[in-house]
């Protein structure tokens, strides 16, 4: 009999559990294009950024030549646990079964997706302050940031001046003109081994407030893309109309109103992770009280970036 009492709580997870799923991958799949997930099992996750072991060496035709490996930094991401609960009593789940449960597992779906979300956008919004430092020692936004390392120390990459610095911040205003400047300025970059950067400048990151000229610049969509330079008098083609946009901000995270930035999409998703070493779910959890169900969100995560040169920022004063 104590079986028949409780056999109503299995109905019911059925139904959350595919709630959830679907609250989680609608909030996520914004992020997701300049954005990878990774599974992990360890206590941390180290993210490594360029490196290289720069041009092959003219061979005499009997002596090999050993080279040795030039490196970038190495970001440590350690994931942390953050959960929360909810509970459908049998009343609720007798009178609308349908309705109510899936209220649970979509309310519990958009607080764990937007755990995540928030993170990745104050991850971008963190860009320009240095009380957040990457890898290698500077906020990812920044115009001094070193070209390599020369050693590592307790897991920490230290800086090799000889190789120099390079800059990845502006202060222009969003336009065509800005961001094919950035587009010149990333292709003058180079690996820490001296190779030329290579890379597709090919999506411009927005605070909401610029998306209404994103959108002047790009389209309303992928889909809508202007075939002429709209900062341009004359009408010459523009030269970002092929581009995409991401919006970066939401509520009071993310990118402030003027600032935006111009990356390479494919890159992104090699130097930008979040880890897991728990995905968001949610767990049915049993009650000495039969007249209600408990259930509770819960995700184990971090995020990092382990490079700077995928990605130019912008703020304007």
């Amino acid at each position: 009999m104590a079986g028949n009492n409780t056999a109503w709580k299995g109905d019911n997870y059925k139904f959350v559990g595919k709630a959830f799923d679907y609250a989680y991958a609608d909030r996520m799949n914004k992020l997701l294009p300049i954005m990878n997930e990774v599974n992990s099992k360890s206590i941390d996750f180290e993210l490594a950024g360029a490196g290289g072991y720069g041009e092959l060496k003219h061979y005499d035709g009997t002596n090999l030549v050993m080279g040795e490996q030039k490196r970038g930094f190495k970001t440590i991401i350690t994931p942390e646990e953050f959960v929360l609960s909810d509970k459908v009593g049998r009343k609720q789940a007798k009178v609308d079964r349908m309705g109510e449960t899936k209220k649970v597992g979509a309310r519990l779906g958009d607080a764990a997706a937007l755990t995540v979300y928030l993170h990745a956008l104050r991850l971008f919004g963190h860009a320009f302050d240095k009380d957040y430092a990457g890898g290698d020692g500077k906020p990812w936004a920044a115009a001094d940031h070193p070209v390599a390392s020369k050693r590592e120390e307790n897991r920490k990459y230290i800086p090799d001046p000889d190789a120099g610095v390079f800059s990845n911040l502006m202060t222009e205003e969003l336009s065509v003109a800005a961001v094919t400047k950035a587009q010149t300025m990333a292709r003058r970059f180079v690996t820490p081994d001296g190779m030329p950067f290579l890379c597709d400048f090919d999506t411009i990151l927005v605070s909401p407030e610029l998306e209404p000229v994103a959108k002047k610049l790009l389209g309303e969509n992928s889909k809508l893309k202007p075939t002429r330079n709209p900062d341009d008098a004359s009408n010459a083609a523009s030269p970002i109309y092929d581009m995409g946009y991401i919006v970066i901000g939401g509520g009071n995270d993310g990118f402030g109103a003027k600032q935006w930035a111009v990356c390479d999409r494919r890159l992104m998703k090699s130097m930008v992770n979040i880890v897991y070493l728990n995905r968001p779910e949610v767990l049915n959890t049993e009650l000495d009280n039969p007249l209600i169900d408990l259930y509770t969100a819960y995700v184990d995560f971090g995020i990092g970036w382990g490079d700077a040169r995928q990605i130019i920022f912008s703020n304007p004063k």
